[in-house]
């Protein structure tokens, strides 16, 4: 494992980059509901290389699991730290915290309990990459934050690429759909978000039907 040091290296500030331009583009007073998307990209980045990277599922969990403790006390003690990515920008939703909690859950079932790195991580991604899209889709089409068909039929098209990495594609691509549908119906409370809920279905819903 030792050998796989610059990679975990490489990622995490490839991780931590993409935190530090979403409080940039934040600060430029661009709207909370772009800025985290560009964490969200960041991170699926990451996760999208880590199968190529990495020989077993402990970097990935071990990156991810400190990652989300970074996040944690970052909310609790200096919320302003990722104001881009939620914290101070975001205060009433834990999400930039779900995201990393519920990449733990899907990598742990995915690739440490099934020994399938892509199912590990191919669920984070519709994340990062699928609802990233969304985002986009929301400041072009609507001008705001609403979960509108057309942000659902952006992120379905980017997920159903993503499902490729997952072998039969036909179980990739259901759990594509139940990403799609993870993010459309799961409601933003304090504590809940479609984050937390996006990997974790597609992830159980994939470990079910393969």
């Amino acid at each position: 494992m030792s050998n796989e040091i610059p990679y975990a290296v490489l990622l995490s500030g490839g991780v931590l980059l993409s935190l530090y331009l979403s409080n940039l583009f934040y600060d430029y007073k661009c709207p909370q509901y772009i800025t985290r998307k560009v964490a969200h990209i960041g991170a699926g980045v990451a996760f999208l290389l880590c199968p190529f990277l990495f020989h077993s599922f402990w970097w990935p969990l071990g990156l991810t699991a400190a990652f989300m403790l970074l996040l944690v006390a970052a909310r609790f003690y200096k919320p302003d730290t990722f104001r881009g990515a939620g914290g101070s920008g975001r205060p009433n939703a834990l999400a930039e915290i779900n995201f990393p909690l519920a990449a733990v859950v899907s990598i742990a079932v995915g690739w440490g309990w099934l020994g399938e790195p892509w199912l590990g991580t191919v669920p984070i991604t519709f994340v990062g990459f699928g609802d990233g899209i969304t985002g986009l889709i929301r400041s072009k089409v609507y001008g705001k934050e609403v979960k509108g068909n057309y942000g659902s039929i952006g992120m379905l098209a980017t997920c159903l690429l993503l499902a490729y990495f997952i072998h039969p594609y036909w179980v990739g691509a259901v759990g594509a759909g139940a990403a799609v549908l993870a993010e459309k119906y799961t409601p933003t409370t304090a504590i809940t978000d479609d984050n937390l809920s996006i990997p974790i279905l597609s992830v159980l819903v994939m470990a079910v039907v393969r």
